[in-house]
């Protein structure tokens, strides 16, 4: 089995392994708050799920280094333009944007819990 054949989706905190196996994360990649991995295939001893485990989280966080893509492949190396997900998140992050930073936005008062003198 290549231990190094993973495809990643920073976005959804995701790494995909060319056997099926998912690998979850919340959090930084480079130090995450939560790890969940997704069903191992059967036929892998537990020193090779623990490897598998170990591979996974390495190349996460290598690939939250390497230049700000969402996604990464060990194949490539970079991100993947042709992916209509990558183009999807892209719409929607610009979206978001564009809605916090509108002119026509109300003033909210700032709540303070200091004593006014």
């Amino acid at each position: 089995m290549d231990f190094d054949a993973w495809e990643a989706d920073l976005a959804a905190g995701t790494a995909t392994h060319a056997c099926g196996f998912v690998l979850k994360i919340e959090g930084n990649p480079r130090n995450p708050s939560s790890v969940d991995p997704g069903k191992f295939p059967p036929d892998l001893s537990f020193a090779d799920q623990a490897r598998l485990l170990r591979c996974g989280m390495e190349f996460l966080a290598k690939a939250a280094s390497d230049n700000g893509a969402t996604h990464y492949s060990s194949k490539s190396g970079y991100a993947r333009a042709d992916d209509p997900r990558m183009a999807a998140i892209k719409a929607r992050e610009e979206e978001a944007k564009r809605y916090a930073e509108r002119s026509d936005k109300p003033k909210r008062s700032v709540l303070s819990l200091k004593k006014s003198s």
